[in-house]
This record gives C-alpha cells, structure tokens and sequence, in this order.
C-alpha cells in the first residue's frame, strides 16, 4: 500500500481480474449523512452525561468556525470536527463506530448508489471508498459492503486517547485525488479507466484525476462544473420515486448493469 493509503482490508484475495476501479466519496454521494452528523452521534453517545455534556458544549462552541469552513476550506472543516474527539479512547472510537453504521449509516445509504456499486463490482470494476469521514467509521462500513481497499481520516493517539490532531494526509481536495494516484500506480492501474463519484465542488480534483467522474446529488458549483464538462449527473433519493419497486429496481440494475459493462455510468 502506498504512503496515502490508511488502511487495506484482509481476509480475502485482491481482485486481480479486475479491470479498473471505482473511486467512491462516502457523505452525500453513497450516503445521505455527513461529517458533522456522525461527529455528533459519537458525542452524544459517549457513556456518563456529564462526559457527554463536556464534548457536546465544545462541539457546539466550535459550530461559528465549522460552518465557515463548510462553505471555504474543507480540509478545515475535517480539521476543527475531529478537534472534539480529544480526550476519547481509540477502543471507544472504534466501538461507536461499528454502533454508528449499524444503527444509522447502514439505514442512510441511497438503494441505487448501493446497486451501483454492485453493478460496477459485477463487471470487474472494484470499489474503493475515499473520504474525509474518520477511519473508524470507515472500516466498518467497509467490511460491511465487502470493500477491501479505502482512504479515511486518522486520529493521533497518545496513551491510547485521542489527541484531536490529525494525521496526514487529510483527506481533502487534492489529497484524494493524490491518493487515487498513489494507489493505483502501486497497482499498475490506469485512472483513465477508472470511475469517480462524488457530490462536492470540494471534490473537483478528485473527479478530474479520473477518467470517467460521475457526479452524484451534485451541489450547485459541481453541477455547473458537470455541466461545463459534460459529465454524468445521477441523482439518488430515499423517496418511492427515487427507490422504486422490486421491478423497476431490478430493470434499472439490468439496464445499469448493461451498460457497465461498456464504460456507462448509469441513469
């Protein structure tokens, strides 16, 4: 694994039949769910309410910076939310991170963009998660969905106990476009053959450093940035109409499996 890399899944064979990979952001594009949700799952379920209390009202204090740097710095943004990790232990972490996907993250992932991701395992193109969410949110969910490579955000720990620093790379803007890169010249992959999807103008040059970026429930500068560069927009919802039934589900994953299977990124 390269240096970008957090952490490969083990357990099974690497697919060595596959044929490309899939690059997939997590928040907002494969779930409906985002950092700073999760981030207050895990402070409001930390045992003793006045352990709580303490991490909720440094959380809240931070919300001015934090929704700042939502709108100009992502990698801020990751930077300020895990600050209010401090002080929690990695055993802790890592078992609220398997609570957080089972009661929650799992129930938020968009149907289709699920089916997508087996209709593009169905025709050798492996799924890769790349996402600023926290390592110990991440692995489960990798497990989970059978993916065994992925990028995430890492805590520094002392003693056991978070720090609140990060360490790098942060998984933001062009680090995980570099990731990409360093992964896949590990593999002797080709990213011009290879899928990208993401919902954040912040994930710019992720998607340019592939050569098939999709754009997924794309916010209003990456839609036009779409647009402009005649990518493929999907949408996915939680709605009747969004889901479907059994049989349009299956014709929607036929059709989307079909085209797959020729380099299509699906309707």
């Amino acid at each position: 694994m390269s240096v970008y890399a957090t952490r490969t899944r083990t357990g099974r064979n690497s697919r060595s039949r596959a044929k490309g990979c899939a690059f997939y952001d997590l928040d907002g594009t494969l779930a409906d769910l985002n950092l700073l949700h999760a981030t207050l799952f895990f402070m409001a379920n930390l045992g003793e309410w006045s352990g709580r209390a303490g991490y909720l009202a440094r959380l809240a204090l931070s919300l001015p910076r934090l929704y700042m740097a939502e709108r100009h710095d992502r990698r801020l943004l990751n930077m300020k939310l895990f600050e209010a990790y401090k002080g929690i232990s990695r055993d802790r972490l890592w078992e609220l991170g398997d609570e957080y996907c089972d009661r929650v993250l799992m129930r938020h992932l968009y149907p289709r963009a699920v089916e997508m991701l087996e209709a593009n395992r169905a025709a050798a193109i492996e799924p890769v998660l790349v996402t600023g969410s926290p390592d110990f949110l991440v692995e489960p969910l990798a497990r989970r969905l059978n993916i065994e490579h992925f990028a995430a955000n890492r805590l520094v720990f002392s003693r056991g106990l978070a720090t609140g620093r990060m360490r790098e790379p942060v998984m933001a803007d062009s680090e995980k476009s570099a990731w990409c890169e360093s992964f896949a010249a590990a593999r002797r992959i080709d990213l011009a053959g290879c899928w990208g999807y993401a919902d954040s103008y912040y994930d710019l040059p992720f998607l340019c450093a592939l050569g098939h970026p999709v754009a997924v429930n794309p916010d209003r500068r990456l839609l036009a940035a779409a647009h402009n560069r005649k990518w493929p927009i999907v949408r996915f919802s939680h709605d009747a109409k969004g889901v479907g039934d059994a049989a349009s589900s299956e014709a929607w994953l036929l059709d989307w499996l079909g085209g797959a299977t020729d380099g299509a990124p699906g309707r």
